[in-house]
């Protein structure tokens, strides 16, 4: 049976920049959100990421004012 991975499209801002093995930490709306360990990631713009965890795929857009940090 295949697993498919859900999509998520979230707006927040990150609390750290988001690394390879390790969660990232986004500060949204309603709180701070940790992901599962980020298995990979591709920077789209300077607004906008997606990156992928063992769990979700994420397309994150940058609050306003805030560019994408990722190592």
């Amino acid at each position: 049976m295949e697993h498919t991975k859900k999509m998520l499209e979230i707006t927040g801002r990150l609390i750290y920049p988001i690394t390879v093995g390790e969660s990232a930490f986004i500060h949204e709306g309603e709180g701070i959100r940790r992901t599962s360990t980020v298995l990979s990631m591709e920077k789209m713009s300077q607004s906008e990421i997606r990156f992928e965890t063992q769990n979700t795929r994420y397309l994150l857009r940058m609050s306003s004012g805030m560019e994408v940090s990722a190592v």
